[in-house]
C-alpha cells in the first residue's frame, strides 16, 4: 500500500510528522479500517525516514486509539477511527432483514427506535441484512461504507469474530449468547416472567402453566427461569406436564394440548407476542371463561400493544400483559455504543430493559 503524502516539506521529518501523514490517511479512509499499515521499513523508505521513526509514528497512532499492534502482523487500523460525528453511519445488522415478510413491524420499530436515539446525537443509521452472508462479507460492506459502530440483532458467530478483529465498537440488541463477549441490551426476560408469575400466585393460582419456547434460546430459558423462581419462592413446583416447550409454528397446537388436559392449569403464562392470543382462542373454543376458568398473562412491546398485539385477540378480552419499551431498548443500545466507542477496553456488560404488568381494565402495575 502506498500512502499519499499530505505534506512533503523539508522541515524535520520526525515521528510526529509521519504520524500526521498516516493519521490523515486513516481518517479520510485512504487506509480503511481493518487493514494493516505498511511495514515500518517500507513506511520509512516511502517517507524518507528511518524504520525506527516509522515505528514511533505507529506507536503514537496506537496511543491515540487509531491502530492496534498485532503480533507478527504490524499495526492494524481500528474501525473506531470512523466518526459518527462526521456523518459516518452506525450499522444495524439484523438476521431477518432479508427474509420475505420478516422485515415486519417489530424490526421496523427496532430500526426506527435506533434512528431516533441516534438522531439525538446527530448520528446516521444504516440497516444491513445478515441472512445468507458470511461475517467477512458483512464486514466488507461495513468497511466500504465506513461504518463506525454496529448494533447487532444476530447470533452470527463469524460476524462477531470479524467485528472483534476489526476493532469495531459493537452492541448486541434484543439478542444474547453467553459465549459472545459483546455488550448486550435486552428485554429483562427473567424479571418479566417473575413478575407475571407473582401476579398469578397473588391471585390464588397454584396450577400455573407455560406456553412458549424454552430450549431453543437463552431468552426462552431466562423467561422460564423467572417463572420457576417465583413458583419456588411461593413453595410451589413447576409441573412438567403444564409446561409446553413449544416452537413458534406449534403455538396454537401447544395451547390446545395444554387446555385439553383433565388437570389443566388455572392460569398460563405465554411470554411471546402470539402465545397469549392462541391461549385465549383455545380457551374460547372450549367454553372457558377468561379470568374465572383460565387466567392468562401475555407479553408485548409497548409500541405494538395497540397496533398489532390487541388485534390478535379479535373480539376476545385482552389478558394482563407484560410490556416493555422498544424505544428504551434502542436508546440504551446507542448509549452503550457511545460509551464503547470511547473505551474499547470496557468489560462486556448486559443492560436489561424492565417489563411492567399492564391490565386493560385498570392502570398499569409497575414493579
Amino acid at each position: 500500500m502506498v500512502v499519499k503524502k499530505v505534506d512533503d516539506s523539508p522541515d524535520a521529518k520526525g515521528y510526529a510528522w509521519l504520524a500526521g501523514q498516516l493519521r490523515q490517511a486513516i481518517l479520510t479512509g485512504e487506509i480503511p479500517a481493518g487493514e494493516s499499515l505498511p511495514a515500518t521499513k517500507h513506511l520509512g523508505k516511502q517517507f524518507g525516514t528511518s524504520p525506527e521513526t516509522a515505528r514511533r509514528a505507529a506507536k503514537q497512532l496506537q496511543s491515540e486509539g487509531l491502530v492496534s499492534s498485532e503480533p507478527r502482523q504490524g499495526f492494524r487500523v481500528l474501525a473506531r477511527v470512523n466518526d459518527p460525528d462526521r456523518g459516518l453511519p452506525i450499522a444495524f445488522v439484523v438476521a431477518d432483514a432479508e427474509h420475505p415478510g420478516l422485515w415486519d413491524e417489530f424490526y421496523r420499530l427496532l430500526f426506527a427506535g435506533l434512528q431516533n436515539a441516534a438522531a439525538e446525537r446527530q448520528w446516521p443509521m444504516l440497516a444491513v441484512g445478515a441472512v445468507g452472508r458470511s461475517g467477512r462479507q458483512i464486514m466488507e460492506q461495513l468497511r466500504d461504507c465506513r461504518a463506525c459502530g454496529m448494533v447487532l440483532d444476530s447470533m452470527n458467530a463469524d460476524l462477531v469474530a470479524a467485528v472483534t478483529k476489526m476493532g469495531m465498537p459493537a452492541v448486541m440488541m434484543d439478542a444474547w449468547e453467553p459465549e459472545m463477549r459483546l455488550d448486550a441490551v435486552v428485554q429483562d426476560s427473567f424479571q418479566g416472567t417473575l413478575l407475571a408469575a407473582r401476579h398469578l400466585i397473588g391471585r390464588g393460582h397454584k396450577r400455573i402453566g407455560w406456553l412458549g419456547r424454552i430450549s431453543e434460546s437463552v431468552q426462552g430459558q431466562e423467561r422460564f427461569g423467572g417463572v420457576c423462581a417465583a413458583l419456588a419462592a411461593a413453595g410451589l413446583k413447576a409441573s412438567p406436564e403444564l409446561m409446553q416447550d413449544t416452537p413458534p409454528e406449534k403455538t396454537a397446537e401447544g395451547a390446545r394440548k395444554l387446555l385439553d388436559r383433565r388437570d389443566r392449569p388455572t392460569a398460563v403464562i405465554g411470554p411471546w407476542h402470539d402465545a397469549a392470543a392462541e391461549l385465549a382462542k383455545a380457551a374460547a373454543e372450549r367454553g372457558l371463561t377468561p379470568g374465572k376458568d383460565l387466567e392468562i398473562v401475555g407479553w408485548s412491546a409497548e409500541e405494538q400493544y395497540d397496533s398489532s398485539y390487541r388485534k390478535l385477540f379479535g373480539n376476545l378480552p385482552l389478558p394482563a400483559t407484560m410490556v416493555w419499551s422498544i424505544a428504551d431498548l434502542a436508546r440504551a443500545a446507542i448509549a452503550r455504543l457511545a460509551e464503547r466507542r470511547l473505551k474499547l477496553g470496557l468489560v462486556p456488560a448486559q443492560v436489561k430493559i424492565p417489563a411492567k404488568l399492564k391490565r386493560p381494565e385498570r392502570e398499569d402495575i409497575r414493579s
